[in-house]
């Protein structure tokens, strides 16, 4: 019997858009609505794991502090989604053959001004709990800040996303040549097994020669390329890709997801409790965690992908306000640090809480979600905004002239997190 959809997954068609290339004319783009989605999931998991970081501020490894660790670690599949959805929708894009000097004015123009804007504001700003001045940064600072992402702790991933659109022409034509002859799976694999050597490395290397090593290594684009080269894979042959994953059963695509939650994240609390420590751990578990952690992003993946095919078979509030969350999700990954740090001073000014309190969790939660959410689309309908904060899908579709100055843009490509 041939393989079907469980019953009530909706599994959406591609949908063509249309964009002006910088040379005129139209020029048609597949886009995939399970992306919207995913990244909608991406951006709160982002939010997730800003907030439970705290963790490191409650003074006593108690219950309330050992969740926080676990959903922590629970919560960075946040990243090889977003990089993930990069690969998938670059591949998308650029399926056939194209002007590479064309591509990477785009890929500047999209995320080289909002770098730079961040990383100046965040460089005399400070979120790391509340907010605060920082004052004015050094040369030096800025310099470091620039290379390595440092002006805030979400900004690192500008630097891996750029490396990653540098090498894509490299990259894409490499998965290519081994895709038809046949051996692009193994190509799949062989970076399966080179990417986590490479971060359980980077840690090694950080631990005998020096941290700022690690610093370096870890932002360096081999240590997130198998998820990128995965989206480049399931771009070329989504329909297969879609077909193995209907054919699995959803319980053990989730328990696989949920077994492996609860390996790394039980690893660190092990570790948190036997040492007595949230701050400190042995290098052995921060290397056997990257030896471990693509088993558990890639169930997650197909996890988020079956949530997004439910999602688009639903009709209601639900589904849209989850795909708009999605549509909005890199001006959101841009301010929530912010939105974070103000809630929080807020918060413990007005009701005397703080991070060692159970209530603070979800309140910044929910508040950093809606708020960031909500300053983002406010701000979308400025004029120009969008070269700082990104557009949404929607003003970008034929007949929305809220944003036409941006349609030749083609900033389809634009999914970040931390």
């Amino acid at each position: 019997m041939p393989d079907r959809p469980d019953p009530g997954i909706h599994i959406p068609r591609p949908s063509t858009l249309y964009c002006s290339p910088a040379g005129g004319g139209v020029t048609s783009v597949v886009w995939f609505r399970e992306i919207e989605y995913m990244r909608g999931f991406a951006a709160l998991a982002v939010i997730a794991v800003h907030i439970s970081m705290n963790y490191t501020q409650i003074p006593t490894v108690n219950l309330l502090a050992l969740l926080n660790l676990f959903i922590y670690i629970a919560a960075h599949f946040a990243v090889p989604v977003f990089v993930f959805i990069s690969g998938w929708v670059l591949a998308a894009r650029y399926a056939r053959e194209y002007p590479v000097m064309t591509f990477y004015r785009r890929r500047a123009r999209t995320i080289l001004l909002p770098y730079l804007f961040f990383t100046a504001l965040y460089l005399m700003v400070r979120v790391d709990g509340t907010i605060g001045f920082a004052g004015v940064p050094t040369p030096g600072r800025v310099v470091e800040a620039l290379l390595l992402g440092t002006a805030a702790y979400h900004l690192w991933f500008f630097v891996l996303i750029i490396q990653l659109y540098l090498l894509y022409p490299l990259i894409a034509l490499g998965y290519d040549r081994f895709d038809r002859a046949g051996t692009g799976l193994c190509l799949l694999l062989l970076l399966l097994i080179v990417q986590p050597l490479w971060n359980a490395g980077a840690h090694l290397v950080g631990g005998l020669a020096g941290p700022e090593w690690y610093t370096v290594l870890i932002r360096l684009f081999p240590s997130h390329l198998f998820y990128f080269v995965l989206g480049i894979h399931v771009a070329r042959h989504t329909g297969q890709f879609r077909s193995t994953l209907r054919s699995l059963p959803t319980i053990g695509v989730l328990a696989a997801a949920g077994g492996g939650a609860l390996v790394l994240g039980g690893m660190w609390v092990a570790s948190a409790l036997l040492l007595g420590s949230l701050t400190s751990t042995t290098l052995a578990v921060f290397c056997i965690y990257r030896l471990l952690e693509p088993f558990y992003y890639i169930p997650v993946i197909a996890v988020l992908v079956l949530a997004a095919w439910r999602l688009e078979g639903a009709i209601g509030r639900v589904s849209a306000a989850a795909r708009s969350f999605g549509d909005y999700s890199y001006g959101i990954y841009l301010v929530h640090p912010l939105v974070i740090a103000a809630g929080a001073s807020i918060l413990f000014s007005l009701t005397g809480l703080s991070w060692a309190d159970w209530l603070t969790y979800p309140v910044l939660f929910l508040a950093a979600a809606a708020v960031s959410y909500g300053v983002v689309r406010g701000a979308s309908r400025v004029p120009y905004a969008g070269y700082l904060i990104g557009e949404s899908r929607g003003s970008r579709e034929p007949g929305n002239r809220s944003s036409s100055h941006l349609a030749e843009r083609g900033d389809f490509e634009i999914d970040l997190p931390r």
